[in-house]
């Protein structure tokens, strides 16, 4: 157990997934991603928080980007620039081979997650929570920012993604939003048109025990090297689906299902593994939960949601439930077929 823990942490330690030069530093596209993505977060910090927080809009950088983030930010946006850098002119669906490829990236960016993710979220905690005790309107300032932020300089560029759509109805859920949505009290008032105070008060406790039960599930996750072994296992298996008439990763049902479980049944040894299987459980155990103690509200939702749409977009929505309510089921047939048993 001790040397897989020592393993696990020099993996952490070694892991590198920016392309550099040979004085160590970032190639050129690489080092024009990261530099662009942090003067986006300096705009926006400067905007967001020169009211209601000047220290953090002045050290915004450093608090996202330095210290106990400055690894696992790096190695993010790195990873993000090779995905980005792979499938940006790609025009065709994704296969399962190139997720099948895509495992060591996966592999490596949640091991770093594993390494350094709590700790930069403590500081940016941190930074925060000195923000909201120094400043009792800290929130209603920042919403306020942000509403203007918005309003100035991304509306505008929103609503030329939303004209350009080819699918009706992305248009009219955005339109619908835009139309509606305007400022943190518009959103407050729908929320309220919904959901009873007592509502508010259940989802707020539900929130806080899932936020606990996640911390908790993650942690047991990186400790007992799930990353790595998920990687191992759903590496074989994609590139096993990859063959025949399976060439869709956004499809499972028929010939990808089909190629999966005979994978599995002729390989024993390729075999779920039992950290994965927790999470898969507990993740349906949680839906399952959710969507019974709030299905009223939900069917309510829904209503009043295809009554501001058309009969196009209905239909759309019905069409989209009816593909994830089938490829869900062949999953699930495929998983419970395959489960490991565990202790």
């Amino acid at each position: 157990m001790k040397l897989l823990v020592l393993l696990a942490l020099t993996a952490v330690v070694l892991a590198d997934l920016c392309p550099r030069n040979k004085k160590g530093g970032l190639h050129k596209g690489p080092r024009k991603f990261v530099d662009g993505a942090k003067s986006a977060v300096r705009v926006a910090g400067t905007a967001l928080f020169t009211v209601s927080c000047s220290a953090l809009s002045n050290n915004i950088e450093s608090v996202v980007f330095g210290g106990n983030c400055a690894h696992l930010t790096e190695q993010a946006m790195c990873y993000g620039y090779t995905m980005k850098k792979k499938y940006e002119k790609q025009t065709g669906p994704v296969s399962y081979g190139q997720l099948a490829g895509d495992m060591d990236g996966v592999r490596d960016m949640g091991n770093l997650a594993c390494g350094h993710a709590r700790a930069c979220y403590d500081q940016i905690a941190a930074a925060v929570k000195s923000c909201m005790d120094g400043n009792s309107n800290f929130v209603e300032q920042t919403l306020e920012a942000a509403e203007l932020m918005y309003s100035l300089t991304y509306k505008s560029e929103v609503q030329k993604i939303v004209d350009s759509s080819s699918e009706p109805l992305f248009k009219e859920l955005a339109n619908l939003v835009m139309d509606n949505f305007n400022s943190a009290a518009d959103i407050e008032a729908a929320l309220n048109s919904f959901f009873s105070k007592e509502n508010q008060s259940e989802i707020v406790t539900d929130a806080e025990f899932a936020r606990k039960q996640f911390i908790t599930i993650a942690q047991g996750f990186c400790d007992d090297g799930c990353f790595d072994k998920s990687a191992a296992f759903f590496e074989p298996l994609f590139t096993a689906m990859d063959a025949g008439q399976c060439t869709v990763a956004s499809e499972f049902c028929g010939p990808c299902q089909d190629n999966a479980n005979e994978f599995l049944d002729g390989n024993e040894d390729e075999v779920m593994p039992c950290c994965l299987k927790e999470v898969a459980e507990t993740s349906i155990q949680a839906y399952d939960h959710l969507e019974k103690k709030y299905r009223d509200i939900i069917e309510r939702f829904d209503a009043h949601l295809s009554g501001h749409l058309s009969d196009v977009a209905n239909d759309r929505i019905d069409e989209i439930v009816d593909e994830l309510q089938e490829q869900s089921a062949c999953i699930k047939e495929v998983y419970d077929a395959n489960k490991p048993e565990c202790a």
